[in-house]
């Protein structure tokens, strides 16, 4: 069949015009790397990154001494069931696995020095109100009294419910190694204290969006 004079026809799209229209749509930015390394110490997500700057301001401040990632913990032994397996001429021991043991791992463990301590540290071992950022504990050793903290760092929404594990861990490690580990979720910690410089730009360079007011930790210091 025939077109009729002054129909239109319909239009063939070539690989060299799909090819073309492809090339012309805006490209997706690539994601934002979320592990990498600041001042030689490992990051797992944004999140920490955002708290090892805040701890270095600490750092250069004279506030703290050292920051490293913390050692894993066993909470519980794994439970095993052992017997004999019966071969032909002799019987051999043999374990069953039941349950696996479990350990937990802090993100960090913060040395203080003794201002530092006194300024954001609330000692557990001490009968008082705990009005400080932190709790942590002066262990008193051979070679001077050491201050320290265990943290552990969590987005402000939680989607995983990761938080809801983290607080059955909080109180296994408190009972069996009587050591507190601190929740932290760098928001409600920068509206607290300070919020460090470094967090003003985001990794991309653009001034971050920020909900609370913005002090510096000579501002946070003074009260």
């Amino acid at each position: 069949m025939k077109l009729r004079s002054g129909s239109r026809r319909a239009k063939q799209r070539s690989d060299t015009a799909a090819k073309a229209q492809f090339n012309n749509k805006p490209k997706r930015e690539p994601k934002k790397a979320t592990t990498g390394v600041f001042e030689g110490i490992d990051f797992d997500s944004l999140e920490e990154l955002a708290f090892l700057q805040w701890a270095k301001e600490l750092k250069v401040a004279g506030f703290i001494k050292h920051i490293e990632r913390a050692q894993s913990f066993l909470l519980c032994d794994a439970m095993t069931i052992g017997y004999a397996e019966q071969l032909k001429t002799k019987s051999k021991p043999m374990q069953q696995m039941i349950l696996h043991g479990h350990s937990y791992t802090p993100e960090f463990r913060i040395y203080w020095t003794e201002k530092g301590f006194e300024a954001f540290v609330n000692d557990h071992t001490l009968s008082e109100r705990a009005t400080k950022p932190f709790l942590g504990v002066k262990f008193d050793q051979t070679h001077g009294p050491v201050y320290q903290t265990y943290i552990e760092i969590k987005p402000m929404f939680d989607q995983n419910n990761m938080e809801r594990l983290f607080k059955v861990n909080q109180k296994w490690m408190w009972q069996k190694h009587r050591i507190y580990v601190n929740l932290i979720k760098c928001p409600e910690l920068f509206a607290k204290t300070f919020t460090p410089t470094e967090y003003l730009t985001t990794p991309s360079g653009k001034k971050r969006m920020i909900k609370w007011k913005i002090r510096n930790l000579y501002t946070y210091l003074r009260g």
